[in-house]
């Protein structure tokens, strides 16, 4: 019994000592020797592990790892598909709201439309909608996305589609105003390259950077503020009889899947 104590002791003994020495960093060089002796031999065993593996149950199937990758990176592909797919479906939940609240706003009556082509001539600004004819449309109606963003009106129809010429074609003119005042500001005229300006404000129009522009309304199916863009630079002389601005449109067209077309039975705010 006493012989057992003290193996007991010097056990415990042995354990503070070495703690001590670890805690103290001493043992540091005597592990760092250890593990150059005997990482040879462990590297040594498990070679033979490996090969005693193999001798008893094969290599691993080629095949087997092959198909696995082959099933995985389909796996990927077809989350990286959804990914786009959810993401499309967001955007388009984006836009739709945006148009639901603004007809919800404005009161207008409108045909909802989805774009299904776009020109690929930067000069030739125009989209492809899937309404037409037989939808009501009628050239000349306001188009517009977004917060009532006005973005063109219908120029060429059909029966089932039309083309929207989008406000920075060249052929592209629409009456302007200033948010805030009811007159004739000038137009906007399209410039290609997804481009516009207001053009033939009057020497002595209010006219800033940062000024929001919207449609004025003259225009019997174009309905009076509309946003456009926003005033970037004021060019002109003080002598000319008109002055001239570089604008920021507030919609991204290319970017854009549905619209709206206003109605002109009903062009009414209530």
């Amino acid at each position: 019994m006493l012989l057992r104590n003290k193996i007991g002791l010097f056990v415990l003994i042995g354990v503070l000592l070495i703690s001590i020495l670890k805690i103290s960093g001493l043992l540091q060089p005597i592990e760092a020797a250890a593990r150059v002796v005997l990482l040879p031999g462990a590297h040594f065993f498990a070679g033979i592990g490996f090969s005693v593996r193999d001798s008893l149950i094969g290599p691993p199937d080629l095949k087997f790892l092959k198909e696995r990758n082959q099933e995985l990176e389909a796996r990927f592909v077809s989350m990286a598909v959804d990914y786009v797919k959810l993401r499309a479906l967001e955007e388009e939940n984006k836009s739709l709201s945006a148009l639901i609240k603004f007809t919800q706003d404005s009161g207008f009556d409108y045909v909802p439309a989805r774009i299904i082509s776009r020109s690929s001539d930067p000069t030739n600004a125009s989209v492809l909608i899937d309404k037409g004819a037989k939808d009501g449309v009628e050239t000349g109606m306001a188009v517009v996305v977004g917060d009532g963003i006005f973005v063109g009106k219908i120029t060429s129809l059909m029966q089932r589609v039309s083309i929207v010429t989008l406000i920075s074609d060249r052929t592209s003119r629409v009456a302007a105003a200033s948010v805030g005042r009811k007159n004739l500001l000038g137009l906007v005229e399209g410039r290609g390259n997804n481009v516009a300006r207001l053009t033939l404000v009057p020497q002595g129009e209010s006219l800033e950077p940062d000024d929001v522009i919207v449609t004025a309304g003259t225009e019997d199916k174009v309905p009076a503020n509309l946003a456009i863009g926003l005033v970037n630079e004021v060019e002109g002389k003080p002598t000319d009889p008109f002055k001239n601005a570089s604008l920021e449109p507030l919609a991204k067209t290319d970017s854009v899947d549905l619209v709206l077309i206003l109605m002109p039975s009903a062009l009414r705010s209530q």
